[in-house]
Formats: C-alpha cells, sequence, structure tokens
C-alpha cells in the first residue's frame, strides 16, 4: 500500500509536516496510526532506532509485531481494540519496544483520537518517548503507573492458573484534604501513605499509583480473603499509629476493595472496573473500610443503573407507564371515607409492573424524584380537585421525598397548583418519612414551618419504624402520625406492644396529634385496635389501591361516580398504565 493512502488529506499532510519539524527539536518519536486504513506512519527516526524495517507499515497490526515484545503484543492489540470500538479516546501504555539489535527498550507511547467530518475514528495520533532505566516511574511516589500494572497483569491473566490478589486502596475524602490543608499538604500524604503500604507488603508484591490518592497491590502468591484483610487492617493500623506521631497534625482514613484471582474474566478493563466499584462501595457502606467485590453487588448495582436509565426515558416521554393509584382513608369511628393517600406506581414497557421499593429509591438517589414530584403533585391535587365537588371535606395525602425538600422549590410549585386547581391547602396532606432530619438538618425544619404557615397539613409517615419521637413532632407542629403495620402488627402480637402503642396514641391526642393505623386487613384487627381510639384506618379492610375513576366507582358509589364523570371530562383521572382499560 502507498503512503498516498495515509497521507490523502490535506490535515494529515499538515500533522507529517509538523511533525518532522519536532522530529527535529524533541527526543520523542511521532506516529500516526489511521484506524480506518488500518495503516501507520512513523517519522524517520523510529526506524534508525527500533527493529522496524519502514516507517510506513500497514496493515497496522502485523507490522507492529516485529516492534513489540512478545509477551507486550496482545496488550497493546487489545487496548487499540478498544480504540477502534469506541471504548477510549486516548492510548497511554508503558511497554517494551526492540532495538534495531533486538534489545528490550521501554518506551512510552501516547495517543489521542482524531475524528473524521463524520464523526467516526479516524486517527490515532502522538508520540513514544523512551524511559530512562526500566520504565517510567510516578515523580511524586517513585511508584510504577497504571500502564506497567497493566503489562503484569495482563501477563498472569495469560496464565490459565495464575493465582493472587488485587487490593485497590483510596483516600478517603482527599479532595477535602487537598481543599483545607493544600495541595502540599496531600502530597506529603500520599508519600507517606506509599512508605507505608510499603512497609507492609510481603516479598512478591507490587504496589502502583493509579490515579490521585489510589493505589493498587498486586500479590502473586496463592493469599486467601482471610490474609488479604489482616494485610488491609495492618496498613490501616500502621497509618493511625503514624497519625498519632505526629499529633494529629494530617487525621485521615483509608477504604479498600478487593478482587481474588483468578477471576472468570481475563480483561483487564473488567477487572479494574470491579476493583473500582468493590472501592466505592467501601465509601459508600461508611469508609474506612474493605469490601470484596461481589458480582451479585454489582449486578444489582448495574441494575440499579440500569432502571435509572429507563425511569429517565419515562419521565422524558411525558411520564411514560406512570399513573398514581389511590388508597382510602376512613374514620374509624363510622368507616366513611375521608380521604386517600396518592401513591405512584409504574407499568414500565421493559420491566413490566415495578414495586415503588424498587424504583423509588433510585428516583432520590439520581434527583429524578424531583421532575417525577411535579407529577405526582400535578395530578394528586388535580384528583382532589375533582373529588372534593363529590366529598366537600375530602383530604389528599402527598408523600414528599427529603430529596424534593432539600433541593427544589416543591412548597411554591404546590402553592401554584393549588391556585389553578382551586383546592384549598387545608384539603392537602403532606407525608413525611419520620428521620433524623427532623433533628439534625436546619432546612429541613425551615421547610416543616414553611408547610405549617401555608396552612397545609403535616403527617408523619411510618412512624413506629425509625426516629419515632413525639417531641419533635410536636416542635414541628405536625397534624398526625400514621402508625406502620409493622408496629401494629406487633401490638397484636404482643401485650407489652399493645399496651405501648395506647400509650403513644394517648400521648400524641393530648397534643393534638390525630393518629392514623396504616395496614388493617382483617375484622380482627379492626376490633382490637379500635380499642386504642386511633382517629383515621388506612389499609387492605377498606380498600386497595386503584386508579381515580375505579376509586370513585368502587368506593364512593354510582351516585358519586355519575357526579364525578360530569366535571371530570374524557382523559381525566391521570394517566393508566400500560394495558389498563376503562
Amino acid at each position: 500500500m502507498d503512503k498516498k493512502v495515509l497521507l490523502s488529506t490535506t490535515d494529515n499532510k499538515q500533522i507529517m509536516e509538523v511533525f518532522q519539524a519536532l522530529n527535529q527539536t524533541s527526543d520523542d518519536y511521532f506516529f500516526i496510526l489511521d484506524i480506518k486504513e488500518d495503516s501507520c506512519f512513523f517519522c524517520d527516526r523510529v526506524r534508525e532506532r527500533f527493529h522496524i524495517s519502514s516507517d510506513f507499515i500497514c496493515p497496522a497490526g502485523e507490522g507492529l509485531r516485529e516492534l513489540v515484545a512478545e509477551e507486550d503484543f496482545p496488550l497493546l492489540i487489545e487496548d487499540l481494540r478498544r480504540i477502534r470500538a469506541g471504548e477510549k479516546k486516548y492510548h497511554d501504555m508503558e511497554y517494551r519496544w526492540y532495538s534495531k539489535d533486538k534489545e528490550i527498550i521501554w518506551i512510552h507511547c501516547r495517543g489521542t483520537v482524531i475524528y473524521d467530518g463524520e464523526g467516526s475514528i479516524r486517527l490515532l495520533v502522538g508520540s513514544i518517548s523512551e524511559v530512562n532505566g526500566e520504565e517510567k516511574r510516578d515523580r511524586l511516589t517513585g511508584l510504577h503507573g497504571e500502564g506497567r500494572f497493566a503489562l503484569d497483569l495482563g501477563r498472569l491473566l495469560q496464565k490459565k492458573h495464575g493465582a493472587g490478589f488485587l487490593l485497590l486502596i483510596g483516600v478517603d475524602d482527599f479532595k477535602e484534604i487537598n481543599e483545607k490543608y493544600g495541595i502540599e499538604s496531600g502530597n506529603t500524604l500520599l508519600r507517606e501513605l506509599t512508605d507505608i503500604i510499603r512497609e507492609c507488603m510481603l516479598p512478591g508484591m507490587q504496589l502502583y499509583r493509579l490515579v490521585a490518592d489510589e493505589f493498587v497491590l498486586f500479590g502473586q502468591d496463592d493469599m486467601c480473603s482471610a490474609q488479604v484483610v489482616e494485610l488491609f487492617e495492618k496498613i490501616r493500623r500502621n497509618i493511625f499509629r503514624h497519625i498519632e506521631e505526629e499529633d494529629y497534625r494530617n487525621f485521615y482514613t483509608v477504604s479498600g476493595g478487593l478482587l481474588q484471582l483468578p477471576y472468570p474474566s481475563a480483561d483487564y478493563s473488567e477487572l479494574v472496573k470491579y476493583l473500582e466499584f468493590a472501592l466505592n462501595e467501601a465509601k459508600r457502606r461508611g469508609k474506612n473500610a474493605l469490601v470484596a467485590f461481589s458480582r451479585e453487588d454489582y449486578d444489582a448495582y448495574v441494575g440499579r443503573l440500569e432502571i435509572k436509565e429507563e425511569l429517565r426515558k419515562a419521565i422524558f416521554n411525558d411520564y411514560e407507564g406512570f399513573s398514581l393509584h389511590y388508597q382510602p382513608i376512613v374514620d374509624a369511628k363510622n368507616y366513611e371515607i375521608r380521604g386517600a393517600e396518592a401513591l405512584l406506581r409504574w407499568d414500565s414497557s421493559r420491566y413490566g409492573k415495578m414495586p415503588p421499593g424498587d424504583f423509588i429509591p433510585v428516583m432520590e438517589e439520581s434527583g429524578l424524584i424531583i421532575p417525577m414530584g411535579s407529577y405526582v403533585i400535578k395530578e394528586a391535587v388535580l384528583c382532589c380537585c375533582r373529588l372534593k365537588r363529590v366529598i366537600p371535606l375530602f383530604h389528599m395525602n402527598i408523600n414528599l421525598s427529603y430529596v424534593q425538600l432539600k433541593k427544589s422549590d416543591v412548597l411554591q410549585e404546590l402553592r401554584n397548583h393549588l391556585g389553578v386547581a382551586e383546592v384549598c391547602p387545608e384539603n392537602i396532606m403532606l407525608e413525611i418519612t419520620e428521620s433524623g432530619y427532623i433533628e439534625t438538618d436546619p432546612a429541613f425544619r425551615k421547610a416543616m414551618e414553611e408547610i405549617c404557615g401555608q396552612k397545609l397539613r403535616l403527617a408523619i409517615d411510618d412512624f413506629g419504624t425509625g426516629y419515632s419521637n413525639l417531641r419533635y413532632l410536636k416542635d414541628l407542629r405536625a397534624d398526625m402520625i400514621k402508625i406502620d403495620r409493622s408496629f401494629a402488627v406487633r401490638a397484636l402480637e404482643s401485650d407489652y406492644d399493645y399496651t405501648l402503642l395506647g400509650h403513644i396514641i394517648e400521648r400524641a391526642h393530648s397534643i393534638g396529634l390525630r393518629v392514623c393505623l396504616e395496614g388493617v386487613e382483617t375484622e380482627e384487627e379492626l376490633v382490637r385496635l379500635q380499642r386504642l381510639s386511633p382517629d383515621y384506618i388506612q389499609g387492605f379492610l377498606f380498600g386497595r389501591l386503584v386508579p381515580e375513576r375505579e376509586f370513585v366507582e368502587k368506593y364512593l358509589g354510582s351516585g358519586a361516580f355519575k357526579t364525578w364523570q360530569e366535571q371530570a371530562g374524557p382523559g381525566e383521572g391521570g394517566k393508566r398504565t400500560r394495558g389498563e382499560t376503562e
């Protein structure tokens, strides 16, 4: 193949002119790898120094075979494959080339992807530098970098029965350390940590610095997980001892992710991905700990990411598959319906009917609860507007997430919808799940004060499962507590819990709080719990979750349904889920 194939565009010619000019002023060697044509062009000096017959090779893969050390060649080809597949936008490796006399020379090769006018990957353009000594090391710590780690691990992975372990160690909150004490203090910490890890290493282990505050310890010995855990604990003890000796001038902790080898996957990038997941999982669980990689946990994590993507698509597509269902709330004395709780349901085109316990936490973690909360508020207020024409004192219970209160102006949004729908604030009961935020977060308490100031009513949901402090409920001027079914069930099974529940209801009444018992399912439960004098009851005994139309028709009677039909109009009552009929 002629060089003209590679240099067929003006851009490539200009690049080569620049390369040849740089060749006169730099010790580096420059190259252009044409991804589309599978050809590679080197500057003149490459042929003079290395074992290559021409400065132009095509096909590139076969031509590089004579240049790259035999053990390193598969790793290079894999990296180039990932670039061609669009998985990477750069090449950055340290590996070995053959000199003109077939001697080993360590080189550091770096390249950047360049796209053509159609947005496809066309070129990889970069430089090669010889590494003095064996290979390039990190200037700050003196450790090998990711390129050498990839090579060493790649060689092990080529052995069918290669045993060992990978321990990824990261400094907790390293960014905050840099921000508080300065970058130089952070650098000093990294040098000290390097020395501490080296002191704990056993013969045959190798330590590398990957990025920023992350170090990977690679052992090729057949050590069991318990031994690696003990090694990590020794590192932690030595860190704390060093901090004590330095009079706590720079306190820090480390977390770790562990992966035992051999692992079914023989792909370097996959293993690093699993290591990063294990380390991040240790930090998510509270930091200053070691977590061994679990395929089950990883698959669950990836599953949550996929659910998040499906949620994002559904919200973008006008809340496709989402609908509000309503469960009656009845007066505990005469069993008349006084209101309903609006609860979100999702019938996904991919997952089918998914339980709220699976998708609500994902929305809260990702922030998608904010746009979804807007949809819920709008639909619930409009439903309340229609139903209060049937039951004038009807109240709608709407669940609010802490994330909504913290990160959006949800109360202003609610005011806007109330104005449009001509619904009084007294018709709305906002449900907040009890938590430590009540006591510890000033922003949360301020939001609660705004709720009371706007005459909106406030209920504390799931009372009895967590924080459960009546004093803070009085401070927040809550209107109602909702007793979780799990608490009610314990009360039915235990005289002690029954008496305790009675005292809670009595105390709530003494400070002006009403009480709703959730999850009442049988006549027997109702008879015994009713003796405790709750104000409201909610549960399957009086009604299950149903769409608005069915709620009116099933629980409010034919007369109410006719009135509702007259003022609701076609298409009202919230979105229908897939397969739901009229």
